[in-house]
């Protein structure tokens, strides 16, 4: 704090500022004189003396009054109250700049603040962006798998659909004669069997059923021709040759059945190779079916992720574009309380120090030279 107190000296404070009879005097002689220039060096001191704002008022007069009487002087020619007068003026000076510093100082810690903010909302969009990289390669990867899977899939089905056409061409000799013995076999336990016992009211109905399998047999003429008469008789009425003619029909039947039995069961094996290679081409279309469900199901979760990854994006640069004006207006207040510093150190501290230490011996010398 400047103590603006009086110099100690004899002579009143008030002597080192104009005497007001004088200018009085000098304005009434001379009323169309013009206001002297101010000394830029000495105006430069008078700012500072003007920012004090801890400076009485009437001590601030006082040494805006004595300012030019004081530094105007060479410091080797000042006397006792001039010299009084500088040190007060000293003190004023450090202390505006004190309070200058302080101001940059706390500008400078309050941007400090702000840039730690800054830094830390910069930090979380670097996060979240090294996320939303990593989601969407992770995306793209999934996507090629599950196009992948799809294409595994679809190749697995084509392979079923093949191995079930060849079990479907290669099985046909084998349901034919598996078919011609079951009816075969029919024919002989319902129809032959009507017949041969006499146990049928409409025989020749057996007859007429027979007569489908028949046309796939290889019948002696005689036989063919012999067999409708035989069939329409009745048990008590045959004779032995009409049951020469039934037994060798029976035994027709039953070698056709044993032929069909024997292709079926030659046929059996390559049969069962072929039902093996459709369970096992189902098992390879069921486990790809699985492989592009899991693929898909991962898809869409990479899909959420990519989503989320993207929102907290935009909400992190969002926040950091909501927070440039406070950062722009921070920096500006400090840099300008900084510029207002140097500024006062160019022309208030620079200026009182130059006729603070201004001395007649080195104007001369400067002026010898």
């Amino acid at each position: 704090t400047v103590q603006c107190s009086r110099p100690p000296t004899s002579l009143p404070c008030e002597a080192m500022a104009p005497k007001r009879g004088t200018k009085r005097q000098a304005e009434a002689a001379s009323p169309v004189a013009k206001k002297p220039k101010v000394d830029p060096a000495i105006a430069g001191v008078n700012e500072a003396i003007e920012q004090a704002a801890d400076l009485p008022e009437s001590c601030r007069k006082m040494l805006l009054a004595s300012v030019e009487s004081a530094l105007g002087a060479p410091s080797d020619e000042r006397h006792e109250l001039q010299v009084a007068v500088v040190a007060m003026i000293g003190q004023v000076v450090e202390a505006v700049q004190a309070k200058l510093q302080e101001a940059v100082d706390a500008q400078g810690a309050n941007v400090g603040g702000v840039e730690v903010r800054r830094t830390d909302l910069q930090a979380a969009l670097a996060a979240v962006g090294e996320v939303l990289t990593a989601v969407k390669d992770d995306f793209d990867t999934k996507k090629i798998t599950l196009a992948q899977a799809a294409e595994a899939a679809l190749w697995a089905k084509g392979v079923l659909q093949e191995k079930q056409e060849a079990q479907r061409m290669g099985d046909v000799a084998m349901v034919q004669a598996k078919e011609s013995k079951a009816a075969l076999d029919k024919g002989i336990e319902v129809d032959l069997h009507a017949i041969t016992e006499g146990t049928s009211e409409s025989p020749m109905q057996n007859y007429e059923a027979l007569l489908p399998l028949l046309k796939e047999l290889a019948l002696d003429q005689s036989l063919q021709s012999a067999l409708p008469s035989v069939c329409a008789k009745k048990a008590a009425d045959r004779g032995s040759f009409d049951s020469m003619v039934l037994e060798q029909l029976g035994q027709t039947l039953r070698d056709a059945a044993a032929a069909h039995t024997r292709v079926a069961e030659e046929a059996l094996p390559a049969s069962k190779d072929r039902e093996l290679a459709v369970e096992a081409a189902q098992t390879d279309v069921d486990a790809g079916n699985a492989v592009q469900l899991a693929a898909a199901q991962a898809l869409s979760a990479a899909d959420e992720a990519k989503k989320a990854a993207t929102a907290a994006t935009k909400a992190a640069k969002d926040a950091l574009a909501a927070f440039e004006p406070e950062y722009a207006q921070a920096t500006e207040v400090r840099d300008a309380q900084a510029k207002k510093l140097e500024d006062f150190k160019v022309k208030s501290v620079g200026n009182f120090e130059f006729l603070r230490d201004n001395s007649a011996t080195a104007t001369a010398n400067t002026g010898g030279a």
